[in-house]
């Protein structure tokens, strides 16, 4: 069956935000909690949490601003622009396997929760497998239809996830985020080191920007979508610590399910609503497996002549045989924290960098040499 052709091929501002949003979010926020609290005491994490946001919103509108003048070009032809051919060669295939590893990673999480949720005696590679078929699937689409999910499927993930917290109101206790400023200042910096996995999913813009309609609207849309997982985050944050305490929030694995398997109501209602949740979020996850699929495929198709459906039948197995090789808790997070230092190097340092040759070399979007 041929796949349903979109009669445009642009992509708005409107959905720039959606997918740098969905790129972000992902299953960094069902541990981010824990993550931060381990670090910090009370509810100082929220200091951490806004900091790096900030931090990584400045840096994601000057790399949107740097790559938005190279709109016509992809991320391979405007690096051999501005950084040598051999250089752009080699920073294509490092993002492309960071992507690759980000795809697995997302696939591996959401056999593990699924397992301690919801199938408790399927095995953790059957459940990996159905879902990377899944995103095999939808990658081997359009792109376009592919990126327009963001805006079906994000709205009702932050929908259901504010109604988690709302009902946990009940449950609150203000206490629990006093008293405050108590941290030393090494526990703010190790904690805001901690949310990078969680922020970094706007370098997809590398990537995406090539399809806006409006290349212009991206330094602007990159703050937008980068500001809504800030709130999001701030928002869990403040309900697991007010609900489980910043001590409890530190030992719990996965904080954000946790919060909605306290929802109580009468007559059994929204019994079992943590595994609600979880399905709902695997939208969310979804989408972010799919893009980055999808951007490795983008990415070696720009420096190898392999046609796009040879590259998914290739991929897929390393996507499947790189989740099941961690063979616990530990591991995942070692391979979560090498894919948040390599998105690090592209979402700050490579945009200083090609913020600085493009000044120097006066390169811009008509330029050929």
């Amino acid at each position: 069956m041929r796949p349903f052709e979109y009669a445009d091929s642009k992509i708005g501002g409107k959905e720039l935000v959606y997918i740098i949003a969905s790129m972000s979010i992902g299953v960094g926020i069902l541990t981010l909690p824990r993550l931060v609290a381990t670090h910090t005491k009370t509810f100082d994490g929220w200091i951490s949490i806004l900091a790096a946001g900030l931090f990584f919103m400045f840096f994601g509108w000057l790399l949107a601003k740097v790559v938005s003048t190279f709109s016509q070009k992809n991320f391979f032809e405007y690096c051999s622009l501005l950084l040598t051919k051999p250089i752009a060669f080699c920073l294509t295939i490092i993002l492309a396997l960071t992507f690759l590893f980000t795809c697995s990673l997302e696939a591996r999480v959401v056999a593990n929760i699924s397992k301690l949720y919801m199938f408790d005696r399927t095995p953790i590679e059957a459940v990996t497998l159905v879902f990377i078929l899944v995103v095999v699937y939808a990658v081997m689409g359009t792109r376009i239809a592919l990126l327009r999910l963001n805006m079906m499927f994000l709205p009702i993930v932050l929908g259901v996830t504010l109604l988690v917290q709302g009902f946990n109101i009940p449950l609150f206790e203000i206490d629990s985020l006093r008293p405050t400023f108590t941290t030393p200042l090494v526990g703010y910096w190790r904690a805001a080191q901690e949310t990078v996995f969680s922020y970094i999913g706007y370098v997809v813009i590398l990537v995406y920007i090539s399809l806006m309609k409006n290349p212009k609207d991206a330094p602007k849309m990159t703050i937008l979508g980068i500001g809504i997982p800030i709130v999001l985050y701030l928002i869990i944050f403040a309900v697991a610590v007010g609900v489980f305490g910043n001590m409890a929030t530190a030992q719990i694995t996965y904080p954000t399910i946790e919060i909605a398997k306290e929802i109580q109501a009468p007559g059994g209602f929204l019994e079992r609503f943590e595994s609600i949740f979880f399905t709902v979020w695997i939208m969310t996850i979804f989408n972010t497996a799919s893009m980055a699929l999808d951007i490795v495929v983008h990415l070696l198709k720009s420096i190898f002549s392999i046609k796009k459906n040879t590259l998914i039948f290739i991929l897929s197995p390393l996507v499947f045989l790189i989740s099941i090789t961690p063979e616990n808790t530990n591991q995942i997070q070692m391979l979560g924290k090498v894919i948040a230092g390599i998105g690090l190097f592209y979402g700050v340092i490579l945009a200083v960098l090609l913020y600085i040759v493009q000044r120097i070399k006066g390169v811009h979007v008509d330029a050929e040499n």
